[in-house]
């Protein structure tokens, strides 16, 4: 699995996903996360982002922070992907036969992670994934 122009540093396959961005607190009301899987029939998954109180703003990435705005990093077994709607589509490609581990982060324009009340803004899923040959 090669998605090196997609992610902002090198991981191999034992390496556990470790958030080194900094980490910002989110305004009242909170966001909210969480995220569904959905089997696709051409190929691997769909995946949907629900939020609450927070807004995509991929027109902001890199630039100064805003309330509550931002974008989601997507991390598929260690390998990070940023995401600027709620909506993506993992192929199979980027899964393993067997376990494999989707997160989720929201992220302020700058990069940095958003924490409610002390809280990280993650949400992680197991998958067990089987590839058809």
């Amino acid at each position: 699995m090669n998605a090196s122009e997609n992610h902002d540093h090198d991981h191999d396959s034992s390496h556990k996903h470790e958030n080194k961005h900094k980490m910002i607190k989110a305004e009242k009301p909170y966001p909210t996360l969480s995220f569904e899987l959905f089997e696709d029939k051409m190929d691997g998954f769909n995946l949907i982002i629900n939020t609450s109180n927070f807004i995509f703003s991929p027109q902001n990435v890199n630039g100064k922070n805003n309330g509550n705005e931002g974008h989601a990093h997507i991390y598929i077994n260690g390998t990070k992907f940023r995401q600027y709607s709620p909506y993506f589509h993992i192929p199979s490609r980027l899964l393993q036969n067997g376990k494999n581990i989707i997160e989720i982060t929201l992220n302020s324009n700058d990069h940095g992670h958003f924490m409610a009340d002390k809280v990280p803004l993650t949400k992680k899923m197991e998958i067990d994934f089987h590839k058809h040959h």
